[in-house]
């Protein structure tokens, strides 16, 4: 029928059809021009690196290469523009307001009302003031003002709650830019700016890969797609289009593991986001059903009264000979339409989502219109991702299993659902297996503190074989002194070496196995609450390790000793997050040990570290470090560790 009904349609209204026509033309078009607008995806990273010559790409090794400078940014930000998706304009409190009486059931009330004051100045004319009329005028006339300001009411504050939203979602990325990482503004990117992909990131706008360390990228939000595929940045063929690639990552995907290195292409309303939601600003928006069910009792009740009021007027004017067809045009025809108007309806109607919407916010729910909640109560199943919506995306580290005890922080909760951990009774600190503890939970991390500095991203990624040489050719120690941490306030002991390098090591040892005073416990509580989620970015186990790890030492301290030198990110098939690792401390330990060097055992400087699923990672292990003694794996220890790390 529903079809049957669109075709009578056209043939009634021909224009229709053929605006229809013409704007799908118009759309389809658009759309052939937007996919054929894309030709990196065919293009290898040496040809990437030709036609973006002021990128400054390093082609085999793109975490190497040196970005664009400062002020070719500052100048193709202001000849291209800002990299945003102009919103539709904001509508006017005037213009929403008096939007709120279009709905039909005010029109219907505003109707009655019309009437009911014709029906007093025609009594007023006549001689005969009966103020009834005009009472019911006016009691019609507030209830559709009272109800209409509830409606703008709620649909401005939710107006206002998705402003603050967009005004506190993080709109930053990190990029290469001046051979350093920055971290920047989304809007301030650039064509041919470096970003650096990691896990949990939206890509903030399209892009070329040109590596790719496991990368898997969502892209639901652009394509309609729900799975997720491995994004490479080898060239295809010419056959596969864009969107076919998968080596052209879109603005507002998500990329869910792996990270990468791209180079942006497409910015602003000109990436294929800003085509699709130009698109959708064109499209007629869709009423409720509670509102198409409103209108349709409207109508109803609108030819119902229309229908007796007539047939009641012709019978009183044919019985009375059509005298006094004034008296019988108000009795039989105003009063009776009146009389249908359901005027209680609309107000019990409004306030009963008033309430609903009231109950919602409570609960941190916001309906943009009342009229949506009937839908909302007659859902029945809801499918969703409980991550970041039905929970706050924060985890907490409360509990630790080392050298088989357990050492437990539930008790210090107050309840389910805190940011934090309070410590009143710290773990016994520096104790030898904790200490290889924090340092994977520091190194084999990818989180970081947003008050690190940003460091050079080349020196950041050279080469160990370079770094080895440079430790091992420095000279014998020249100074040594002690300094405070700024962040710890721990005493660290510097020493000072050629090449502007230092080492900086723990004044307390590791074979301390003294508990915490009480002003280490209450530094602990202050950095607990200075280290909150929101000061750290990355996946909120890794942070949640860190903020653990920065509650009794220094992460960056303890960063500052090792140098990557491979690294695995976690993702849902291996389960693990492997890093491999320089020790400068062995390396500066070799370099004062004449004997450790001729020996050359440049194995020992190496540390693999690997933290992920219980069950996955003690596969890999074949001893348990106990105090400082390590005992083999056999099946009963096995057993062991899985209860403890089931518990």
């Amino acid at each position: 029928m529903a079809k049957c009904g669109f075709k009578w349609w056209y043939i009634f209204h021909p224009q229709e059809l053929t605006k229809s026509n013409d704007r799908n033309d118009r759309e389809q078009e658009c759309r052939n021009n937007l996919v054929e607008s894309f030709v990196e995806h065919h293009l290898t990273v040496e040809q990437i690196r030709e036609i973006y010559i002021d990128s400054n790409i390093h082609s085999r090794f793109p975490e190497r290469s040196g970005g664009l400078s400062s002020i070719e940014a500052r100048k193709r930000l202001r000849d291209g523009g800002a990299n945003v998706i102009e919103c539709p304009r904001k509508i006017s409190n005037v213009k929403l307001f008096l939007r709120q009486f279009l709905y039909r059931l005010w029109l219907l009330l505003i109707g009655a009302a019309m009437l009911s004051l014709a029906t007093y100045i025609i009594h007023l004319m006549r001689g005969n003031n009966e103020p009834v009329n005009l009472y019911c005028t006016l009691i019609l006339i507030l209830i559709v003002i009272l109800m209409c300001f509830m409606t703008f009411y709620q649909e401005k504050r939710t107006l206002q709650v998705t402003s603050d939203l967009k005004a506190v979602l993080p709109t930053s990325c990190i990029v290469i830019r001046d051979c350093k990482k920055q971290q920047i503004r989304e809007e301030e990117l650039v064509t041919g700016d470096l970003v650096i992909i990691t896990a949990g990131a939206v890509i903030p706008a399209d892009m070329r890969i040109l590596q790719s360390n496991g990368l898997k990228i969502e892209t639901s939000a652009v394509t309609g797609d729900k799975e997720v595929y491995d994004y490479i940045h080898e060239a295809v063929t010419t056959y596969p289009s864009v969107f076919d690639a998968r080596n052209v990552a879109f603005k507002g995907s998500f990329c869910l593991e792996g990270d990468g290195i791209g180079i942006v292409v497409r910015t602003g309303k000109y990436t294929v986001l800003g085509y699709i939601i130009n698109i959708h600003q064109q499209v007629s928006k869709t009423q409720s059903k509670l509102k198409m069910e409103i209108d349709e009792f409207v109508n109803f009740i609108s030819i119902l009264a229309l229908v007796m009021a007539t047939v009641f007027f012709m019978f009183g004017s044919i019985i009375n000979n059509f005298q006094n067809v004034l008296d019988h045009f108000i009795i039989g025809f105003l009063i009776i339409i009146i009389a249908n108007v359901p005027q209680g309806l609309p107000a019990m109607v409004i306030s009963q989502l008033a309430i609903i919407g009231r109950r919602l916010a409570s609960k941190n729910v916001y309906v943009k219109k009342l009229d949506i909640i009937n839908e909302l109560g007659a859902t029945t199943v809801v499918a969703t991702d409980k991550t970041g919506t039905l929970t706050k995306n924060v985890m907490v580290l409360t509990d630790l299993w080392y050298s088989r005890k357990h050492q437990s922080n539930h008790n210090c909760m107050t309840n389910q659902t805190i940011l934090h951990v309070n410590y009143p009774r710290p773990v016994i600190a520096y104790e030898q297996p904790l200490c290889d503890i924090f340092v994977v939970m520091s190194v084999c991390n990818r989180a970081h503190f947003e008050c690190v500095p940003k460091l050079s991203y080349a020196l950041e990624r050279e080469t160990s074989s370079q770094v080895s040489a440079k430790m091992l050719n420095m000279r014998q120690v020249s100074k040594r002194f002690t300094v405070l941490n700024s962040v710890t306030g721990k005493p660290s002991m510097v020493f000072a070496m050629h090449n502007n390098m230092v080492e900086t090591k723990d004044v307390c040892s590791t074979d301390n196995t003294q508990g915490v005073n009480e002003t280490q416990r209450s530094e602990c509580q202050q950095k607990n609450d200075a280290f909150e989620g929101d000061h750290i970015y990355g996946s909120p186990s890794d942070v949640a390790l860190l903020r653990y790890v920065e509650m009794f030492s220094s992460v960056e301290r303890i960063r500052m000793n090792y140098i990557t030198v491979l690294d695995m990110p976690f993702n849902s098939d291996r389960r693990y997050h492997l890093v491999i690792a320089r020790d400068v401390t062995k390396l500066l330990e070799m370099q004062n040990d004449e004997k450790a060097t001729n020996e050359s055992n440049d194995g020992a400087i190496f540390v693999m570290m690997m933290k992920g699923a219980p069950e996955v990672v003690l596969k890999y292990c074949n001893y348990l470090q106990v105090d400082k003694d390590c005992l083999p794996i056999d099946g009963k220890l096995r057993q062991e560790c899985q209860v403890n790390a089931q518990t």
